[in-house]
């Protein structure tokens, strides 16, 4: 009897399992009769493939979107969405891996190749030609690419594959394929075009991941309605499943870890931020700066300022411990402690609360400390009128004989004024350490003898001083600018040649002293020819660096 109980059971099982199939292929055949299968390949077809318009159409919408990337303007990238003609062609590959036509596959291919290569080549050109090439926020948001980035391109493909299949809303639904698509393809140029191959790789691994997540959702829906039954039956419908699954599978593993480091990093700067003040008892201590940062295999770092009433020896110390014990790895902390003026009243109630006391000897105690605590202000206060410029903020420490101070812009100031009024500071006050924080502004050019990639007289002091404001900014990446001017024409090429090497002489000097460089030769820059009647030659005689 209970050999009979098993056997039924085990007949039972595979039974129920024939069932479920039957009606997943019922509901898949119920779906796939409304649709005309011929109809969609053949507008699948002549929409996916290479034409002029096409090709035009793509290096229109990418010139758009590396316009909108370069102002951070989201309004202008929308708008290059909207003449996007991405999605033809990657339809088209969607629908031949399902129907398994390598005649529709190559075909679709050339499409995008070339559609790329247009779209990288225009974006190129209109970065080396503006003026803007700093990297933006819309920029920066995309070159790392995580797991949510691979849903918004799953539904999108999935969105145009319904809207291709049932012809209803496929301009509406391109947008959304070509928002996940040119903004990564454009910022790709961008990376390209000012030599950063770590923005150049994350955008075109975020485009090439969105492209293959779209196809294959394509495929996975094209093959739910009804699309390659015969081509892809049996064990070639098998296998063309199980190559979706492992593709969707490969490209979740890199983007999910994406997605832990950047809530990692998010959730680490809200610790941070929520333990700069803990060794601070004073109550009116506040948090004026705060940057976090999470290089590869090294330490966070972590620069903060801090205004307060008085002075917390080994709050660095304990803000690095209480960190290190939260985030479970190592932590750089550099804090520095502005000090804000007290109320004097508030030593003077303190005093005639002690001789309420009427206890002389606790209150002469106290009174000798007050006494050494007005003397150090004292002394920080003629510290602080000892500097001869405007002062946004002073950071003046008496135990240590340490003063920095934080300049306001002035009339008239250069970083050559600044740096040589620190060095007259500290011939006064030899026994103090005293720094001077420039205002962060342009750099003085370094200047080359005409022609030449030879240092002009003086060009090292003004080098000196570039290095020297870099230092006081903590910046240790640069971009390293050539000029070469627009005197004899016929000699273009080896100006453009000039001043790149002039940019190299000085990024050489600079990565001597620990910094990163990028090196740029500019010739005939925007409006150069009115700059140098105004100014003269000498001015394009420069190589100029700028802080990244």
């Amino acid at each position: 009897m209970p050999d009979s109980v098993s056997e039924t059971e085990t007949t039972r099982k595979p039974s129920m399992l024939r069932r479920g199939v039957r009606r997943i292929r019922a509901f898949q055949h119920l779906i796939s009769r409304k649709v005309d299968h011929e109809d969609v390949v053949a507008h699948v077809r002549d929409d996916g493939q290479l034409s002029g318009r096409y090709i035009f159409m793509i290096v229109m919408s990418c010139a758009i979107a590396t316009l909108g990337l370069l102002l951070s303007s989201p309004a202008v990238i929308i708008g290059a969405m909207l003449i996007s003609p991405l999605m033809g062609p990657i339809m088209l590959f969607g629908f031949s891996l399902s129907e398994l036509k390598l005649s529709f596959l190559r075909k679709s291919a050339v499409s995008l190749v070339v559609g790329v290569l247009s779209a990288l080549l225009i974006s190129i050109l209109i970065v080396k030609l503006s003026p803007l090439t700093d990297p933006t926020p819309e920029i920066v948001a995309r070159t790392r690419p995580n797991f949510f980035d691979l849903l918004v391109a799953v539904f999108s493909g999935l969105a145009g594959g319904y809207a291709v299949i049932h012809r209803k809303g496929e301009t509406i639904v391109g947008v959304a394929i070509a928002t996940a698509l040119m903004p990564p393809l454009a910022v790709t140029g961008y990376g390209i075009a000012v030599g950063s191959l770590a923005v150049a790789g994350g955008a075109f691994f975020l485009f090439m991941t969105n492209l293959l997540a779209i196809a294959l959702s394509v495929t996975v829906l094209s093959r739910i309605y009804g699309f390659g039954d015969e081509e892809a039956g049996g064990k070639r419908g098998y296998w063309q499943s199980a190559l979706v699954v492992s593709v969707f599978a490969a490209l979740s593993i890199p983007l999910g870890l994406a997605l832990r480091d950047i809530a990692y990093e998010a959730q680490a700067t809200v610790t941070v931020r929520e333990s700069i003040l803990t060794p601070f008892a004073d109550e009116r201590a506040r948090l004026a700066d705060l940057v976090v940062t999470f290089p590869r295999n090294a330490p966070v770092d972590v620069v903060a300022t801090v205004r307060a009433r008085s002075r917390v020896v080994d709050a660095e110390a304990s803000i690095r411990a209480f960190l290190e014990d939260e985030l479970g790895r190592p932590v750089d902390v550099s804090l520095y402690q502005v000090l804000i003026d007290e109320d004097k009243d508030l030593e003077r109630t303190e005093l005639l609360e002690l001789a309420d006391a009427s206890i002389a000897a606790p209150l002469r105690a106290q009174m000798a400390r007050l006494e050494s605590e007005a003397a150090v202000r004292e002394r920080e206060q003629e510290m602080r009128r000892a500097a001869p410029f405007a002062v946004s903020a002073a950071d003046i420490d008496a135990d240590t004989r340490r003063a920095t101070y934080f300049a306001e812009p002035e009339d008239g100031f250069t970083m050559a004024t600044y740096r040589s009024l620190e060095q007259g500071l500290s011939r006064q006050h030899e026994d103090w350490t005293i720094q001077i924080v420039p205002p962060v502004g342009e750099l003085p050019l370094v200047s080359f003898v005409e022609g030449g990639v030879e240092f002009e007289a003086g060009a090292q002091d003004t080098l000196d001083t570039c290095v020297w404001a870099l230092e006081r900014w903590g910046a240790r990446q640069v971009a390293v600018v050539g000029y070469a001017s627009t005197a004899g024409e016929l000699q273009r090429f080896n100006n453009q040649a000039l001043a790149y090497r002039r940019a190299e002489a000085v990024a050489g000097l600079l990565a001597g002293q620990g910094y990163e460089t990028r090196v740029t030769g500019e010739y005939r820059a925007p409006n150069q020819r009115d700059d140098e009647r105004q100014q003269g030659y000498q001015r394009f005689q420069t190589v100029q660096i700028r802080p990244e």
